[in-house]
């Protein structure tokens, strides 16, 4: 009988419970987003029954029990509203204890936190199993696009098109190129830029679900502190709003004073909220020194990952003048380099002397440049220079300040909690907060010179690769060395290699004379009258070599000039198992002479044969980490690429795969068809091709051309059905009909695309571009676009707009030659932060200093009229003065 009688009483109290539930519709909701939410009561108070977990559903749960588990809520710090419910849920032994853990309902979650009493718990909608994560509620509370739009200042519609265009998998040349509507008009540039920082936004998107999961597994799910993590608009923002619930690593001091029970204590003196009895916790192994130690360690620790302290530092380090410091370092070098097996070789010779300049160097931090940062990392790393952030002792003193008003002075006045709390202090600024800092600023520090050293690299590369060809030449490379002989080679107008030999014009068995006849037998023989001169060892004696020929007119009846061609990775390329493939029969040395000549004659065809990092172009780009830098110059190249076009029936592998949309596979595939079909006759013959469907068409197909393979061909080939010459353009196959039907509109025909009479009709109505755009039923750009690309001519090459700037010699000069204040000229090789190297024939690179530029902007291959400053012949060391670009190529 009293078992039924309990039981009766339970039944009641659950019908009482769920009554009170369905009746309490004066409550207001307040949605956080979608799938978290909490309630807020009329009443000041609330009874105990509304924190326990709902009973009167049944669904699953992800807990190892599938009983119900209550919520327990302090007694202390809730009042009873329903004093006859309360009565009840007493009498039917239904305890309610304080407790910080997490309780697990069949229902739903609640979560509460001690420390939070006063804030109200979350509810979470509980998950099907453990390993299932609920997206809404580890979703930030802001949209992708907004941010992105915030932090590179678009609208929130172009921000969105952009990222949509993005996540559909379409590349950076094509959304450039063919998507400019949707884009609000944006270059390349921009469009990388914007990809970078969405790119980034979703690392920061990963890093808030990870630090949501992290609180939920440690049970700090209160509503303020999700709020906090889920509004986080930066990874440092995230770094310090969850910096105090991130679990403090294995090992550390705090960590092994926890080991010793001491967290309750030291926390309760941090907050003044009890008194505390640190003799409890001495043991015969621990003594009240090492107790009173491990509170000073576990304070220091919580102070240091205090989010207000966090941000108020990170406010301090803009305003206080800290300094960036390198010495001569007083080890001595014990740099090695390691070969593939991770065995020390001999030291390098690395010049000190490079590194003279920060010998005792100091900068504000906020004024520190991104080369001067780059040199200091290098010289550190070679153990030349001791680097140093000097923070000034007025950043302590405010620090102190800081935690004296939100820790010491907080409640009654204790002497030995104000002891701990003043070494605690000093402990966590000296061994945390200090060491946090000057951490901070060498990572921003790098990384903002990291991000100006690639800048320059891309920039220089999209220089070089657009470097104009010197078409319809034949031209003979020589790759000059010492005991190996200077090797030769002869490509045709096209690129083939005619002939090869290997002279030997210098050393101790040199044989000057039947050298230069087998150099001159060459260049009369093919009508070769254009030398592609190597920069490498023996480039300087093999150019007085040459000159010398010249000067006597060995060479006539022809006219022979010759070019210094930069090496940078010509080695590397020639043996390479692409170079094997391409010259199954030819010498590595004889390939690097044919890579050089073709790098005169077609300098993209045969540069994106070379990974980036080996051309020798940039500022430091050997520090930064190769494949991260490899990745993003593949962007560069593809770009390059794409927007100079690339013909389908006669480009290599090594430029076919670098074609937006385009892997090493489809070009594979694409070489395959071109070989067992012939040339193709139109871009929709890509559909047949394996791996190619709808989507990698649409991304390659403007940038891939097809036509005849020579001029004498060209009448047959379009008598063919299904061929256009519209193939030969950079209109995509998508705008083919409009761009018919603005020719039809315009009286004229697909024929005569190229021609000068189709050309002037076509430029007559790019000022009724906005009225075709309503008669053809297509946006503003794809009309522009169109007319832009049908005012060119068949085949256009954008390089072709870019003056000659390469330096033709007859003469030799030598560094002995120069004197202040003369006048020469010069090819600008390499561009920095820091000013520009010049190549001007003497065998050694003068360098325009930024502070000497005269207001001109340069770029990688820019001809460059200048004047010789300094000259230090015993470091070989020459200081130039810009003083006008040049636009003609012949001396």
């Amino acid at each position: 009988m009293a078992e039924r009688k309990a039981s009766s009483t339970e039944t009641l109290l659950l019908r009482k419970r769920k009554a009170t539930t369905k009746a309490s519709t004066s409550k207001e909701v307040i949605n956080i987003d979608d799938s978290l939410s909490y309630e807020t009561p009329e009443s000041e108070h609330e009874s105990d029954a509304d924190y326990d977990a709902p009973a009167n559903k049944k669904k699953k749960t992800t807990s190892k029990k599938k009983s119900e588990v209550q919520m327990e809520i302090s007694t202390k710090k809730k009042k009873a509203v329903n004093k006859k419910i309360k009565s009840e849920a007493l009498n039917s032994k239904v305890k309610t204890e304080p407790s910080t853990s997490l309780a697990v309902g069949k229902e739903n979650v609640y979560i509460k936190d001690e420390l939070y009493a006063d804030v109200k718990p979350v509810k979470f909608e509980y998950l099907k199993t453990k390993s299932e994560t609920d997206d809404r509620i580890l979703e930030p509370f802001w949209r992708d696009h907004d941010l992105l739009a915030e932090q590179k200042s678009l609208s929130p519609n172009i921000a969105k098109n952009v990222i949509k265009l993005l996540e559909e998998g379409n590349t950076v040349p094509f959304i450039a190129r063919y998507r400019r509507d949707a884009t609000g008009n944006m270059g390349p540039e921009m469009l990388q830029e914007v990809k970078s920082i969405f790119e980034e936004i979703c690392v920061l998107k990963q890093k808030i679900k990870t630090s949501v999961k992290g609180l939920i597994k440690q049970e700090y799910c209160h509503d303020q502190v999700l709020r906090a993590v889920k509004s986080c608009r930066s990874l440092d923002e995230l770094e310090i709003t969850y910096a105090p619930y991130k679990q403090d690593r294995k090992g550390t001091l705090a960590e092994r004073a926890k080991e010793l029970g001491l967290e309750e204590p030291a926390l309760k003196l941090l907050q003044n909220t009890g008194v505390v009895n640190l003799q409890r916790y001495v043991t015969k192994d621990h003594d009240i020194k090492e107790i009173e130690s491990g509170i000073v360690h576990i304070i220091a620790y919580n102070i240091a990952v205090d989010s207000e302290m966090l941000t108020y530092i990170r406010e301090l380090r803009y305003k206080e003048r800290i300094v960036l410091e390198s010495k001569k370092s007083k080890t001595k070098q014990t740099v090695r380099s390691t070969d593939k097996n991770f065995q020390k070789l001999p030291i390098k010779n690395a010049d000190e002397s490079k590194f003279e300049t920060y010998f005792d160097f100091q900068i504000p931090v906020r004024y520190a440049k991104p080369y001067q940062v780059l040199a200091i990392n290098r010289g550190e790393k070679l153990k030349f220079l001791a680097v140093k952030i000097a923070i000034p002792e007025s950043l302590f003193i405010k620090f102190q300040q800081f935690c004296y008003r939100k820790w010491i002075k907080q409640g009654p006045y204790n002497e030995l909690r104000n002891n701990l709390l003043n070494e605690a202090i000093k402990d966590s600024y000296n061994r945390l907060v200090k060491p946090l800092i000057t951490r901070e600023i060498r990572t921003e520090l790098k990384n903002k010179a990291d991000k100006a050293s690639y800048d320059v690299f891309s920039e220089n590369l999209k220089h070089l690769l657009k470097e104009p060809p010197l078409k319809g030449q034949v031209i003979l490379g020589i790759d000059p060395g010492f005991v190996g002989g200077c090797k030769m080679a002869v490509i045709s107008q096209t690129g083939l290699v005619l002939n090869y030999n290997v002279i030997y014009p210098h050393g101790k068995f040199s044989d000057q004379e039947t050298a230069g006849k087998v150099l001159r037998d060459m260049l009369l023989e093919h009508s070769c009258s254009l030398i592609a001169l190597g920069n490498g060892k023996a480039s300087r004696e093999t150019e007085e070599f040459i000159c010398d020929m010249i000067r006597h007119k060995y060479f006539y009846p022809l006219d022979v000039k010759y070019v210094i061609v930069s090496e940078d990775g010509a080695s590397v390329y020639s043996c390479s198992p692409e170079a094997k493939k391409e010259f199954p029969n030819l010498d590595t040395n004889i390939i690097s002479a044919v890579s050089l000549a073709r790098r005169l004659q077609d300098p993209l065809s045969e540069l994106v044969k070379i990974e980036p990092h080996h051309l020798g172009i940039g500022m430091y780009q050997h520090d930064l980490k190769k494949k991260s830098i490899e990745e993003a110059l593949k962007e560069v190249v593809s770009e390059c690429v794409s927007f100079i076009g690339v013909d389908l029936n006669t480009a290599s592998h090594s430029l076919l795969r670098r074609v937006a949309g385009l892997s090493d596979k489809r070009v594979t595939n694409i070489l395959k068809f071109r070989e067992e079909n012939g040339s193709f006759y139109n871009r929709e013959q890509l559909n047949k091709i394996s791996g190619i469907g709808p989507k990698v068409f649409k991304q390659c197909a403007g940038f891939l051309r097809v036509g005849p393979t020579d001029a004498k061909t060209t009448d047959r080939f379009y008598e063919k059905p299904k061929t256009t010459k519209l193939d030969c353009t950079y209109i995509h196959p998508e705008s083919y009909d409009i761009a018919l039907n603005l020719m039809k509109r315009l009286k004229i025909q697909p024929i005569d695309i190229g021609q000068d009479d189709f050309i002037q009709t076509i430029i007559s109505c790019e000022s009724r571009a906005e009225a075709l755009t309503e008669e053809l039923n297509c946006s503003l750009e794809t009309i522009k676009l169109i007319i832009e690309a049908l005012s060119k001519p068949l085949n256009y090459d954008l390089r072709t707009e870019i003056p000659q700037r390469q330096i033709f010699r007859r003469e030799i000069a030598n560094i002995n030659d120069l004197t202040i204040d003369s006048v020469i000229t010069g090819r600008v090789s390499n561009v920095t932060h820091f000013g520009c190297f010049v190549d001007i024939g003497v065998g050694k690179m003068g360098l325009i200093h930024v502070s000497k530029m005269n207001g001109l902007v340069l770029q990688v291959g820019d001809k460059v009229e200048i004047r010789v400053l300094d000259v230090d012949i015993a470091k070989g060391r020459i200081s130039l003065q810009a003083l006008s670009l040049m636009m003609n190529a012949l001396d």
